[in-house]
């Protein structure tokens, strides 16, 4: 069984050896006999098929001797010139063959494709409109005449002319293939998918048709229908790089690991890597955890195309990555430099500007990343936060309320605005806008914590009291509502259920800064009470009993001063 290789070669030689025969024909035929015009014309062209321009050229202008009234001549001769890029000298001998015979469409469609070769689009469309009024059956007027509005990005009059260049020859795959490559521009991918596999029935190089069927499903996330075709392009040809891309990010984006880093791995062996292969490979690293090896990666994309900003701001990602802030920044300027709307640059220079307090550089980053992405829910949050620390409050509201507008359940702007509301005194709509936030989803301990943080401020304590239980219900260690409980029962002046609490908070969240300031609070107003509070024996002995615990774990001397200072005050033995 001969493989494909050897069935091309040897179709190929076969083409190449019967040219030469005929060739060598009207060779012996010349020499003892006068050949027609024709034959001289057959001659020519089988010679400018065989790549022998300047013979064939000589054949078919003694043809065009013998016979100047043949339209087919002048075509023929003016096709040879297209072949040695003489496009002025073909499109006179097309115009010499219409001279001749006004409806020749042959003459008509190589006029126009000299006239697109040489850029001249509307001139090419113009000349096939005249071929088609000529021989308005002939499919090959339709194909050339849509390649030339597609260049001319016409694509909505190229899609009619392929439409009826697939009518007239369904068997010709070029037409639905580059019909499919419109539709795929547009994003239209579902109508491409279709056309290509029309064109996979009939073509014979299949590879292409493949490539765009597994990029066309990669597009709609249909992943495991793009590693089919992709794997199918793959034993096509097994050496273009582009097919292990979208292999590799398929596999990436299924969670298939281990396949997606083999692809890549196996593209580098096989194929020719560009900067893209490099580039996708260091981001799936990146996502997997390996920065060390990522960086190596997009280091390789960016020798071999140093000024690609996608590969600069991948390099700055992976320097935040390893918490190298200041050559990250390097990398996002290199970006702006190149592409100075590039949103995501400058949103990640905001970020850091913001990370070290420059709200005003955060906040012109932040605008500039707003101007590419207008709908950003994040970039208003942010800002309306830079807005916050720097106490301008009304532009602040402003922009959470944008932020709410786009991401109606964005929780932290609801909690943040209500925070700032309260800054300004407007205590109804902070409630409204913390229990906004508490709605988006009733089981979350966070959300009942914070709702809760916003009822104690206003005083309700009953409902606070419920929302920080509902929170440590739904998280039994989660530390800052039991300090939220002790805070509303040191409103209570119920101490004892205050201190209980601070008993039930883990060893991470002592170390908090509200816990120790709470715990002193709570201590303090046991052993200095206000004159309308009765201090029970009780409660000073819990209290005492309280700070020995804590002080046999933990060296505190303000506990040990209160301590000592509770042991006096009420006459009790210290331990």
């Amino acid at each position: 069984m001969k493989n494909k290789l050897e069935q091309i070669t040897e179709s190929l030689n076969n083409k190449i050896n019967k040219l030469e025969k005929f060739v060598k024909n009207y060779k012996e035929m010349s020499s003892y006999t006068q050949l027609p015009n024709i034959a001289y014309m057959n001659w020519g062209v089988q010679l400018a098929d065989k790549g022998n321009i300047k013979e064939a050229m000589d054949k078919l202008n003694t043809a065009s001797l013998m016979a100047n009234q043949h339209p087919g001549v002048y075509v023929n001769i003016g096709i040879a010139l297209l072949k040695e890029k003489d496009f002025e000298g073909a499109i006179k001998n097309f115009r010499k063959a219409i001279k001749i015979d006004k409806s020749n469409s042959k003459a008509y469609i190589m006029w126009a494709t000299a006239l697109s070769e040489i850029g001249d689009l509307k001139g090419a469309i113009d000349i096939y409109a005249l071929a088609q009024k000529y021989e308005p059956r002939d499919p090959e007027i339709y194909l050339n005449w849509g390649i030339s509005l597609a260049r001319a990005d016409k694509k909505a009059e190229a899609e009619d002319k392929f439409k009826k260049a697939i009518a007239l020859n369904p068997l010709n795959p070029i037409a639905p293939f580059l019909w499919g490559l419109i539709l795929f521009e547009q994003g239209k991918y579902e109508e491409a998918i279709k056309k290509f596999n029309h064109c996979l029935i009939y073509t014979e190089n299949k590879y292409e048709t493949l490539y765009y069927l597994a990029l066309s499903y990669l597009k709609q996330q249909d992943y495991n229908s793009a590693i089919l075709y992709a794997e199918q392009a793959q034993k096509e040809n097994d050496s273009n790089i582009d097919i292990y891309v979208i292999l590799a990010d398929s596999y990436m984006n299924s969670c298939k690991p281990e396949l997606c880093l083999e692809a890549f791995k196996e593209g580098e062996i096989k194929g020719k890597p560009n900067f893209q292969f490099y580039l996708n490979w260091g981001i799936a690293l990146q996502k997997y955890g390996f920065v060390d090896e990522a960086r190596e990666k997009l280091n390789k994309s960016l020798a071999i195309e140093p000024n690609q900003y996608m590969t600069l701001f991948h390099l700055g990602v992976n320097y935040m990555m390893t918490q190298e802030i200041t050559q990250a920044e390097e990398y996002f300027n290199k970006v702006l430099e190149r592409n100075p709307k590039h949103p995501q640059s400058h949103f990640n220079i905001a970020s850091i500007a913001y990370r070290h307090q420059n709200y005003d550089l955060a906040l012109k980053h932040f605008n500039e990343s707003l101007n590419s992405d207008p709908q950003n829910h994040v970039i208003y949050f942010y800002i309306a936060n830079c807005y916050n620390k720097k106490g301008d409050l009304e532009n602040a509201k402003n922009f959470y309320k944008k932020c709410i507008e786009y991401c109606p359940n964005h929780v932290q702007s609801y909690l943040n605005y209500a925070d700032l509301l309260f800054e300004t005194g407007d205590y109804t709509e902070a409630k409204r806008k913390a229990r906004a936030a508490y709605f988006l989803d009733k089981t979350s301990p966070y959300l009942n914590f914070a709702y809760g943080v916003v009822l104690l401020k206003l005083g309700e304590f009953t409902e606070a009291l419920e929302k920080f239980q509902n929170a440590i219900t739904f998280d039994s260690k989660y530390d800052l509502a039991y300090l939220g409980l002790c805070e509303t029962y040191l409103n209570l002046k119920q101490y004892e259920k205050s201190l209980e609490n601070l008993n039930k908070v883990s060893t991470y969240g002592i170390n908090l800064p509200e816990f120790d300031e709470l715990q002193i609070r709570v201590l303090n107003e046991i052993a200095e009470p206000e004159n309308d509070v009765e201090i029970t024996q009780n409660t000073v002995t819990f209290a005492i009993e309280y700070c020995n615990n804590f002080l046999r774990m933990y060296n505190n001397d303000k506990v040990l001063a209160l301590k000592n200072k509770l042991t006096e005050k009420y006459e009790l033995e210290a331990d």
